[in-house]
Formats: structure tokens, sequence, C-alpha cells
């Protein structure tokens, strides 16, 4: 596992020097829920979920057929009872696959299989200066939409992160961070970064990924 993360921080870094010589495309104000130049494939996305989990309210994303479920350590750790809540209003209990504490990371599992879920994208094609949405909504429903722009990759006590120009409320941490393409990023935590940033963070993708495989 440590050589995995050592080459998954290689690779990052490799992919940073290959952006250095690189200018963004300049910042405009982040753009909230219901703009239009939201993709409406993740308007209707019905792959969030909302999960509660022994008072704690947060958000999730399933990620196989099988009812996989990518969620924050922070979130589920230790709950006695984990309920997740589709948007269609189906509501199942929830159990925990695997855990890392040191990358926020958890996956669970609902007893039911979907057609609906993300895919996961490529760590090399995500750059400074992108835009990606922020899927949840603290205020409640799972479909809220936010764009905000990558403003830097980041490798923090060797987790490789993804630095956006907003912050990541405690409502919406589990969130997949989504590109107009429709595939998964990075996934929010408010836990990640340093405390006192004004930036918002997620793990990256190819975190996630290794994750998932149990790496």
């Amino acid at each position: 596992m440590k050589e995995a993360k050592e080459q998954r921080i290689r690779a990052l870094k490799d992919h940073l020097r290959s952006l250095s010589d690189r200018k963004p495309p300049p910042q405009t104000e982040p753009t909230t829920e219901g703009v239009a130049d939201i993709p409406a494939s993740l308007r209707t996305s019905g792959s969030v979920v909302t999960i509660t989990a022994d008072g704690r309210t947060g958000k999730g994303f399933i990620v196989d057929g099988d009812g996989k479920i990518a969620t924050n350590f922070h979130l589920v750790n230790s709950a006695s009872r984990i309920k997740v809540s589709t948007p269609s209003g189906d509501v199942f209990l929830g159990k925990i696959v695997r855990l890392d504490e040191g990358r926020d990371l958890a996956l669970i599992q609902i007893p039911t299989k979907t057609p609906q879920y993300f895919t996961l994208g490529d760590a090399s094609s995500v750059d400074v200066g992108e835009d990606v949405f922020v899927l949840g909504s603290s205020s409640g429903g799972s479909k809220g939409l936010t764009k905000t722009i990558i403003n830097a990759l980041r490798v923090i006590e060797g987790t490789v992160l993804i630095q956006v120009d907003q912050q990541i409320d405690p409502g919406n941490s589990g969130s997949p961070f989504v590109t107009h393409q429709g595939t998964v990023v990075g996934i929010a935590s408010y836990r990640m970064g340093p405390e006192d940033s004004d930036a918002g963070f997620g793990v990256g993708v190819q975190e996630l990924k290794a994750f998932i495989s149990g790496q």
C-alpha cells in the first residue's frame, strides 16, 4: 500500500510539472445552483444520496451497480446506525465495507442494485482552472449543485487533494466533484486541508479508486 501511495504521489508531481508553464483561465465569480451551464445529466442525477449516522448528516454517491457508496470516514465512523436516503425517496440501512481515516474515506453498502451510478474519472485529466460541480446541498436535497473552480492540486500528509475556490460545508461532505462530462474527479471533505484555509478540499480520484479497490 505504501508503494502504491508513493507511485500516486509521484504521478501527481509529474502532472503538476507538466502544468507549470500553463496559465489557468481567468476566474469568474462562483456560479451556484440552477445556472444554465450545468449539464442536464447532473441536474437529474439520482446517484447522490443523503447519509445520516448517529445525528451526523452528509452526502455520499453510488459508485457501482451493486449499491456501493463512497463517502467520508468522519461521517460514518463508529456509527451504530447508518441511514441512506435516495432522491427517489427510498431509505436503506448502510453497512460499512471499509474505512480509511487518513484519507477520510469510507465505503458503505446498501441492499439494492441500481443502474444509476457515477463513473470515476482519470486523474490526469484534472487541471488547475477547470470547473467542477459539487453535488449535494447542505440545505436538504441531494440534487443541489454548486459550481466551483480548481485552484490547486496538492499533496498534504501523503494524500492527493483537489483544492477548490469555495469552502466545503459539513453537510456537503461526501459529495462528488464532478466534471462537465459527468465523471467524478474527487470527493468533498471539509475535514481535509489546512484548518485556517478559506478554500475547499476534496480527496483526488486516484486516492478514491485505490481505496475502493482495497489499496
